[in-house]
């Protein structure tokens, strides 16, 4: 499959810092593709943006972009203007002297001739849902509206691929989720790949085909969201991407051989009540707490391994359907579901 960008083994340490801001972090985005950069404040996202897009330098590594390398050592950098990248800014960066139809327009300012232009306009227009808006300046516009105009803005000269940076940390939360959904369709309608950064793990979940996980400018894990949500490489990851069970258990090596205790880490969804006792892999629990979140019960569990001889106690959460009806301290059997 081809490539929009590859980055190769990225370092970069700022100075009087303690550790490398980014240590050799490798990612290739395919034609087509969205790929989330996640992670917490200063695991290095923005850092590794700013060094595609041209606004900083790595030590050392190789960026490339349409099969052209743009950064490394023995070569020469080329400039952010010349890597046709479509570049959506946090705050959006609107003009607000300039209407919707002006900004968009002010990326098609190298594209000639005029006709060209104004062919380009109405089709980004419509493929952004902008129509009827072309004369409003961004002070009349919504969240979500301006957030389409910056879109259309990046994806007007038809570049080799966009960045977002946090493009949802400034919308309502009652709309978010339908806006995740018309970014993601509009970019993918489009045809352009796009690399977005963002701290909001249901951002990525919602709108990427590829996770890419940092922590402390280090690539943690790489892979589908279900891959990485229901398949963590780490306890860092699998945290981040939200609630997790630690329970106890035994590891068995052989017939004769000697166990050893370790930890499972397992999802509240990955769990259910069943009927069956008797199942060779279940846990015992008590309920000590449960909370309506809606679609759901979270229910929280005082549990104990299904051998009545263990002593293991851990709490442990689980989400059960509204309509179940489960009473503090009901004992009910738990079990794992396989994947």
């Amino acid at each position: 499959m081809a490539r929009s960008l590859r980055v190769q083994d990225i370092t970069k340490v700022f100075p009087r810092s303690n550790r490398p801001a980014l240590e050799k972090v490798s990612i290739a985005l395919s034609d087509g593709e969205i790929m989330a950069l996640v992670g917490e404040s200063g695991s290095g996202k923005t850092t590794l943006l700013r060094i595609i897009a041209g606004l900083a330098n790595p030590d050392s590594g190789v960026v490339e972009i349409n099969n052209e390398v743009v950064w490394s050592l023995g070569t020469k950098t080329k400039l952010p203007e010349d890597r046709n990248i479509g570049f959506v800014f946090q705050d959006y960066a609107l003009f607000p002297h300039l209407n919707v139809k002006n900004n968009i327009l002010y990326g098609l300012h190298k594209m000639h001739p005029k006709s060209e232009r104004v062919k380009r306009l109405i089709e980004i227009i419509k493929l952004t849902g902008l129509e009827n808006l072309e004369e409003r300046f961004p002070h009349e516009l919504s969240g979500g509206q301006q957030q389409r105009v910056a879109l259309a803005r990046a994806l007007a000269p038809k570049p080799n691929f966009i960045l977002l940076d946090e493009p949802f940390s400034n919308l309502d939360p009652v709309r978010k989720d339908s806006l995740r959904d018309e970014l993601r369709s509009v970019v993918k309608e489009s045809g352009v790949s796009a690399l977005i950064v963002t701290h909001d793990t249901r951002d990525a979940l919602s709108v990427a085909d590829t996770l890419a996980v940092l922590k402390e400018g280090k690539l943690e894990q790489v892979g589908s969201p279900e891959r990485v949500y229901f398949h963590s490489t780490s306890e860092y990851t699998a945290s981040l991407f939200g609630k997790v069970n630690r329970i106890p258990c035994q590891l068995f090596k052989g017939e004769g051989a000697p166990s050893e205790s370790t930890d499972i880490l397992v999802r509240p969804a990955d769990l259910e009540i069943t009927k069956d006792p008797s199942s060779d892999v279940h846990i015992v629990g008590k309920v000590i707490s449960t909370n309506f979140r809606g679609d759901f019960h979270e229910v929280t569990l005082e549990c104990k391994e299904g051998l009545p001889e263990s002593e293991s106690v851990t709490h442990v959460s689980i989400y059960v359907g509204p309509e179940r009806n489960l009473k503090l301290g009901d004992t009910v059997t738990v079990r794992r579901l396989r994947r």
